[in-house]
């Protein structure tokens, strides 16, 4: 009796069906979590990258003030918002150091959770700001 059902090969491609089909579904799991994780990433440089480019404007924001209006007065933009950035905005300051005659700008930005922050410190050569360094802090 045995020996009948072994020889027998009736619902042998079902079985095998559900074995292809089960490996299939784990391996597809595997591969959306990995494609979750790896979009999540790409998400946060994103947000990174509109934090940094904020910033960045907000430096520009700094020499355009600097070069129509170059009082060793500290200046503070408050809270500035671009156009078409809802969830964005930076906030810029400048402050002169009498010592050695140049101006720092701090440009700090929010883009949803991300921020970003650049210091620019110019010269005054001529009438026009001019870049003497910059660099990106990471908080």
């Amino acid at each position: 009796m045995i020996w009948r059902l072994l020889s027998e090969e009736r619902g042998m491609a079902l079985g095998l069906a559900i074995i292809v089909v089960v490996i299939v579904g784990v391996m597809g799991a595997g591969l959306l979590t990995f494609v979750a994780s790896d979009l999540e990433a790409v998400v946060a440089v994103n947000r990174g990258e509109q934090a940094f480019e904020l910033a960045e404007a907000g430096i520009e924001v700094a020499k355009a003030h600097l070069a129509s209006d170059s009082s060793p007065a500290g200046w503070s933009s408050d809270e500035l918002h671009m156009a078409g950035m809802i969830e964005g905005s930076v906030t810029v300051t400048i402050e002169y150091d009498a010592e050695s005659g140049t101006f720092e700008a701090v440009s700090t930005s929010q883009y949803r959770e991300t921020s970003r922050k650049i210091e620019a410190t110019f010269a005054i050569e001529e009438g026009k700001p001019k870049l003497l360094s910059w660099r990106e802090l990471y908080e």
